[in-house]
């Protein structure tokens, strides 16, 4: 209530026009803080992340050469493997076996970006592969959230284009924009706290019941 600007959840962010000139603030370091920050970019906004703590990152051309292509693609179609087949041969794998199925691709994934990887922690990212190291698929189903499948934002953030503050929270919003746990502030005309939605099975237990 006291801050002068314009502030919303991620979820009613309504796209990065008529932000040009504007300086702008997202709060998190996931999939829609990447989308969102690199959308107010775009449009010529000044834009600052605010990561609070480390991002599973993995670029989507890798992502899918290792790890999804031969189930989720065009070629994977063409050799006959359908969205439902794959669905289905994913859904078999008992889940005791997922970790040791993925921690090789992540090694991989690792070693080959690794050029990547370097670059994005000297611009001060904080990165993680996940419990176990064992990647996203992981991640996704121990969490639903900590990721970030890189189209482009990566670069910006190693440029410097989309400046970061990492390692910090926030602790409250002044007048003129956030303040941090180290004490400094981030001026800013919006801010957008890509904080995260519900889980799935928040959800389901709402549908159906807790236990």
């Amino acid at each position: 209530e006291s801050f002068r600007g314009v502030h919303h959840h991620s979820s009613r962010h309504p796209g990065g026009e008529g932000f040009a000139g504007k300086k702008c603030v997202v709060i998190g370091s996931n999939n829609s803080a990447h989308d969102i920050a690199a959308d107010l970019w775009e449009h010529g906004a000044e834009v600052t992340m605010v990561q609070r703590s480390p991002t599973l990152v993995v670029r989507s051309e890798t992502l899918m050469k290792y790890a999804i292509g031969r189930l989720y693609s065009e070629a994977a179609l063409k050799a006959g493997i359908t969205t439902e087949k794959a669905d289905f041969t994913v859904a078999s794998v008992p889940y005791g076996l997922v970790t040791e199925i993925q921690i090789p691709i992540y090694q991989k994934i690792r070693q080959v970006d690794a050029g990547f990887y370097d670059k994005l922690r000297a611009a001060g990212f904080m990165l993680t592969f996940g419990e176990d190291e064992a990647g996203l698929s992981l991640m996704y189903m121990r969490r639903g959230s900590g990721y970030y499948i890189d189209v482009g934002a990566s670069q910006l953030i190693i440029d410097g284009e989309i400046r970061l503050r990492s390692g910090v929270e926030v602790q409250r919003l002044s007048e003129r924009g956030v303040v941090l746990s180290d004490g400094s502030e981030l001026d800013a005309d919006l801010i957008v706290c890509a904080t995260g939605y519900g889980s799935m099975n928040g959800w389901a237990a709402q549908l159906i019941s807790p236990e």
